[in-house]
């Protein structure tokens, strides 16, 4: 029951397009050698998998841009 009223709330809220809500968080997956982190900042949230930073405004969660976190382990040649 409560998984059905998540998601008639989450319909709602995107009918009224509110954006959605992230949290500060890393996430490490050993089967696929997968690393998520998402970053909150004053005017952007960024996620970064594997070294690739996908930029989203703040306010209304557009994508505004990529780039490529230096301090990741791989290179943009080898990024899969």
């Amino acid at each position: 029951m409560r998984t059905r009223a998540r998601l008639w709330l989450g319909k709602l809220l995107i009918l009224f397009g509110i954006p959605g809500i992230v949290v500060d968080q890393t996430y490490d997956a050993a089967i696929t050698r997968a690393n998520v982190r998402v970053r909150l900042g004053p005017l952007f949230s960024v996620v970064s998998v594997n070294g690739l930073d996908v930029y989203f405004h703040r306010l209304t969660g557009k994508i505004d841009g990529v780039g490529f976190s230096p301090a990741s382990s791989y290179t943009p040649d080898e990024a899969p």
